[in-house]
């Protein structure tokens, strides 16, 4: 069974790419090869994400992505990957994108981290970096 993946938007959200980033979890996953698999994503407000980052990570302020890895096997990737629709829209500009390709950042950032990329060192932050270019690159994006 390929990887399936669960998209939840928000009421308090706009309409947002869901495809393209349903492509990028796949072809994450695909990568680091998952097979089979389940993935879900909530894009969230402000607001909600902070909620969600106070009480699970004890952090109190929004943030722009939260993934969990929530698998029990070695044969089977369950995860979920938060990511604020609002912060991608006021970061775009900053990348002289649209919202829609700050999100897919953002998506791609917690995939990598359900299949295991961390970015607590200098060292793994820069294999992160280098990963996120690579899959923004296979969408014709390159971040600043």
């Amino acid at each position: 069974m390929p990887i399936q993946v669960l998209f939840h938007l928000s009421e308090n959200v706009r309409p947002c790419d869901v495809k393209r980033m349903k492509k990028a979890i796949r072809t994450v996953a695909d990568d680091y090869g998952w097979v089979d698999g389940d993935i879900s994503v909530a894009l969230m407000s402000d607001s909600e994400i902070r909620e969600i980052n106070s009480k699970h990570l004890s952090h109190d302020y929004a943030t722009d992505v939260i993934s969990f890895d929530l698998s029990n096997s070695d044969d089977f990737l369950e995860g979920e990957i938060i990511a604020s629709v609002e912060t991608a829209d006021r970061e775009a500009c900053d990348h002289d994108w649209q919202g829609d390709d700050e999100l897919l950042l953002y998506v791609i950032h917690g995939m990598l981290h359900v299949v295991g990329l961390g970015d607590k060192s200098p060292k793994k932050t820069k294999a992160m970096r280098e990963a996120e270019q690579y899959y923004l690159g296979l969408f014709n994006l390159v971040s600043s």
